[in-house]
């Protein structure tokens, strides 16, 4: 039996995919309620893509069959949709109805197993008038569904990733969704020639770019992983920190500036890395330009220096709190609202003359 390059290629991608889900799991560092669903979809695709494999190689040794008996590709999108609006935090990650979207799984599973125990292990026999008709137009209907379903949990997950606004940055859950969007068109083009036409087309490539993912999600985007759930982390120990200290706006102050002042003390609007001079202008309900004249005038600064300075005010303070120590640098940087290392590690070295790990060294 030959093997390509591209073959054996697949067959590690898959294997670290199922690797990667388990670590994801029950590793300390990765593990949470919501990283949970990642890990189950890696393991599903590797699955998925081990059955595909040997389907490639027209081999089906009968731990496959078995597997074969459940229906993966409707098990995957549902986990997958999941774990987006999860990491999103949106309100129906917490709904009980969740479980109500393994019904379609468990369903056709069940059917496919009554069908594979008669006509694959051949451990009864189904009597029912033209049962290969009968056999023939269900796989005709998972044929279908197997395209339309995945497609509907995309397009869903879409509306939640890209429309709806959230509190912090998610462009690496963005790439996951692109980079799998992409991977399902590729799998539409297959499945629909094997439907129209009724011809199998190999599937390695299609594998290629699955193992493609299963590498970047490794070596780039665990890092943001980890990352994105230390600054959630890092937020909700902040306000519980800031919430016992006492407030320290200044009374003396432009009625504005004081407003925006209690704005950052109490609503770290600063911590939002997308806050502009226009919108706080319109939150206070001035122009931008008459705003930045009165933050001129009390503190001499711009609105990015003024804004920036209020960062690293609460960047110093966590970093100074043991409470933070098992995250990093940048993950307290990000999360009090600078967008970039680069910007971050300027502005720190700009204000106070040194960069944050010599700070914490000369402080700790």
């Amino acid at each position: 039996m030959e093997i390509s390059f591209l073959e054996i290629f697949v067959l590690i991608g898959v294997i670290h995919g199922f690797v990667l889900g388990i670590v994801i799991l029950f590793s300390r560092f990765f593990k949470n309620k919501d990283n949970t669903y990642l890990g189950y979809t890696l393991i599903i695709l590797s699955i998925i893509g081990v059955n595909n494999w040997f389907w490639d190689l027209e081999k089906n040794p009968f731990v496959i069959s078995i597997l074969d008996v459940f229906l993966w590709q409707f098990l995957y999108p549902v986990t997958l949709f999941i774990f987006f609006i999860k990491k999103i935090r949106h309100p129906f990650g917490g709904s009980r109805k969740l479980y109500l979207l393994y019904v379609p799984f468990l369903f056709l599973s069940s059917i496919n197993a009554i069908i594979s125990l008669d006509t694959i292990f051949e451990v009864y026999k189904i009597t029912l008038t033209n049962k290969k008709e009968v056999v023939f137009l269900f796989y005709k209907i998972i044929s279908i569904l197997s395209v339309v379903y995945p497609v509907a949990f995309m397009v869903t997950s879409f509306w939640f990733l890209f429309c709806l606004k959230t509190q912090f940055d998610i462009k690496w859950i963005k790439r996951i969704w692109i980079f799998i969007s992409l991977l399902e068109i590729y799998g539409i083009v297959l499945e629909g020639m094997r439907f129209m036409y009724g011809y199998k087309m190999p599937l390695t490539y299609l594998w290629v770019g699955v193992s493609v993912f299963m590498y970047w999600l490794i070596y780039k985007g665990l890092y943001q992983f980890k990352l994105s759930n230390d600054q959630y982390e890092i937020s909700h120990r902040f306000k519980r920190a800031k919430h016992d200290q006492k407030k320290t706006v200044k009374k003396d102050v432009n009625p504005y500036i004081e407003q925006l002042l209690m704005l950052i003390e109490s609503e770290n609007i600063h911590h939002n890395p997308d806050i502009s001079r226009d919108i706080v202008a319109k939150k206070l309900g001035i122009s931008s330009g008459y705003l930045s004249e009165q933050i001129n005038k009390e503190s001499g600064k711009n609105f990015s220096e003024f804004i920036n300075s209020y960062r690293l005010k609460d960047v110093q303070q966590m970093i100074l709190d043991s409470e933070f120590d098992k995250y990093s640098i940048l993950a307290i940087g990000l999360e009090a609202g600078f967008n970039s290392k680069t910007t971050f590690y300027t502005a720190f070295k700009k204000e106070l003359g040194m960069s944050p790990n010599q700070f914490k060294k000369q402080n700790k």
